[in-house]
């Protein structure tokens, strides 16, 4: 995990019904890692935004073995 953010159109509330779609945005390799941005897109059951999150996860290369 290296970076987040968050953009709220609203606070959430208890008692609210959510549903996440979560996108892959892009995916890079650099410096033998991978990079993969996501969004998640965040409603509630009747369509109205609460929040938009983006992540960047970073998945390690493999590491060398020792010989």
């Amino acid at each position: 995990h290296a970076e987040q953010k968050f953009r709220y159109s609203r606070p959430i509330v208890a008692g609210d019904e959510l549903v996440v779609t979560t996108t892959i945005e892009s995916i890079r390799t650099m410096a033998g890692n991978d990079m993969i941005v996501t969004r998640g897109d965040i409603a509630t059951v009747d369509g109205e935004h609460v929040v938009t999150t983006t992540s960047l996860l970073v998945s390690r290369g493999p590491e060398d073995e020792a010989s």
